[in-house]
């Protein structure tokens, strides 16, 4: 089995202007030039092959104009409800990533609490513009167990569950 290795340009994320992205999170798009054709396998799993591995070659291209309407003009998709999505990974250790979306301008507050409904953790607290928002909580100083993490945005409040695992 021959293994090529794909060099890529860097990965671009979009939000209103293209930016270049050191993390991918799940549920976002992402733009990438590759020069070859081939399958572009992201894991968080260690692979034994290192020959199987991608090679990003930074370069200053720019990822094509995003996608626009029909009048000519940037089409920027904003959500229509309040939406509060599992973390991803979980269970986690020590850190995993919480994605909400917003529809409208919100003071939003994001918490951790602990199984006793005591706060271990602010990640979010402040007026938030309209979109798809994402927080990395680390808990590299708290003990193994489940966790619930809740968010506040206008009239708007969910409560999800975490598990941390040493």
């Amino acid at each position: 089995m021959i293994h090529l290795k794909i060099i890529t340009s860097n990965f671009f994320g979009y939000n209103g202007s293209y930016e270049i992205c050191d993390t991918i999170n799940p549920g976002k798009g992402y733009w990438v030039k590759v020069d070859q054709p081939g399958k572009l396998i992201l894991s968080s799993i260690p692979s034994g092959v290192i020959s199987s591995r991608i090679k990003i070659n930074p370069t200053s291209e720019m990822p094509p104009l995003p996608p626009s309407d029909d009048n000519g003009t940037i089409s920027k998709s904003l959500p229509e409800e309040y939406a509060l999505y599992q973390a991803y990974p979980n269970p986690f250790n020590p850190s995993t990533t919480i994605s909400y979306q917003l529809p409208m301008q919100s003071q939003v507050t994001l918490k951790i609490f602990d199984v006793l409904g005591r706060e271990v953790a602010t990640l979010v607290n402040g007026v938030e513009e309209p979109g798809y928002k994402s927080v990395n909580f680390d808990a590299s100083g708290l003990p193994s167990g489940i966790y619930y993490y809740r968010l506040q945005a206008g009239n708007y409040v969910e409560t999800k569950k975490l598990l941390l695992l040493r």
